[in-house]
């Protein structure tokens, strides 16, 4: 009994059959159908759609076979050599064919006499298996049903296709839940941070002011000889408690985006800044004057976040800060500080929510060197998100 030769691209053509995950699946209603139809209009008693790997042939489907029966050696396979052809392979009578007369399966059960296997083609032109019809007694094949043969065959490899992209389809969907699960993950552990800096600022800051402006009052109240001074320095703390507490409001939620142009939101911004830590700022703003206010707060809270990055980290002396609002929003953030080591670079608590509040958006964020040193950061958003 010789054994069925090896095609020429059999490398290829294994990596093609495991990319569809086939082998040793479960059973499918849609396979057995097929094969139903197959074996009935063939008026077969035995039937299978098989698949040949490097060393066995395995059944998807059979009828007539016993349930046990459920792969063979590749040797002993007669899909192996209708892997070989092009067209259906018909074996009229196994006794007088010089490949099988002396087969295993044609001398004992299941006493093959007839044979017809059509290739299963998969689309990149691979013969990954077969559907065959098998009889116990000789026949013939009408030309007509061995083209039936062939056109099931090719639903099967639809099938194969269908099931693949099914399979596809449900890792993207588990990626895209477990992207949305990190998204909100993101989400909650930056209105964590935003609630603790909130109660920091009220306990550090304002509750201290407080307390030091009842102090003045008190010993105003209780006769102090300075109670002029007193109530000026009270009054003095009040002004400032109201200008934190603006501030603070504003940090929370600018509700100004409502109201003021996003470009003059963010000089004012920029202004505070600088202020606050004596580093330069400059501002570029090309485009549209009205934006989204819900994209307005995107690219007001990253702006305001990487400014943030730069006062704890850069030791900058100067930023420039460039947003081009067109078919998409690129927001471009330079400073001139002690830049950034991007072989042993973590990413913090600030990069994380720029890089939330930009997926939120379907945007993108890259981080690099400056190209007069510093840091560089590069957002761009979809502007019609």
């Amino acid at each position: 009994m010789p054994i069925a030769s090896l095609p020429l691209n059999e490398d290829l053509r294994l990596q093609d059959l495991y990319s569809y995950g086939i082998l040793d699946s479960g059973k499918d209603r849609e396979f057995d159908d097929l094969l139903e139809v197959a074996a009935d209009i063939c008026g077969c008693p035995i039937a299978a759609i098989s698949f040949i790997d490097s060393e066995r042939q395995w059944f998807k489907s059979k009828i007539g076979l016993a349930d046990d029966f459920y792969e063979t050696a590749r040797s002993l396979s007669f899909c192996a050599h209708t892997i070989l052809e092009k067209d259906v392979m018909i074996v009229n009578d196994a006794r007088n064919d010089d490949r099988f007369f002396n087969h295993p399966f044609v001398e004992s059960d299941p006493n093959v006499r007839f044979y017809a296997g059509a290739p299963i083609v998969s689309p990149t032109g691979y013969n990954l298996g077969s559907i065959c019809v098998i009889d116990n007694k000789p026949r013939d094949l009408p030309a007509t049903k061995a083209r039936t043969l062939q056109i099931i065959s090719r639903q099967v490899s639809k099938l194969l296709e269908l099931r693949l992209k099914n399979k596809l389809l449900k890792q993207k969907a588990e990626e895209q839940l477990q992207l949305e699960k990190r998204l909100l993950q993101k989400t909650l552990q930056q209105h964590e941070e935003e609630k603790q800096s909130i109660g920091r600022e009220l306990h550090e800051n304002i509750a201290q002011g407080l307390a030091a402006t009842k102090f003045y009052l008190e010993m105003a109240e209780g006769g102090n000889l300075d109670r002029t001074n007193l109530i000026r320095m009270s009054r003095q703390n009040i002004a400032s408690l109201v200008n934190q507490v603006r501030e603070l409001s504003q940090a929370i939620s600018p509700s100004l985006l409502q109201q003021v142009e996003l470009k003059d939101l963010l000089r004012g911004m920029l202004k505070a800044f600088s202020s606050r830590t004596a580093v330069e700022t400059q501002l570029h703003y090309d485009g549209e004057a009205v934006v989204d206010a819900s994209l307005a707060l995107t690219i007001y809270r990253i702006v305001e976040e990487q400014l943030l990055n730069v006062q704890q980290h850069a030791h900058a002396k100067q930023v420039a800060i460039e947003i081009r609002v067109a078919a998409s929003v690129h927001i471009t953030i330079c400073d001139d500080g002690i830049g950034i080591d991007m072989l042993n670079f973590k990413r913090g608590v600030g990069i994380n929510k720029i890089l939330s509040s930009a997926e939120h958006l379907n945007g993108t964020v890259k981080l690099s060197a400056g190209p007069k040193g510093g840091c560089e950061l590069r957002v761009a958003i979809p502007a019609t998100c």
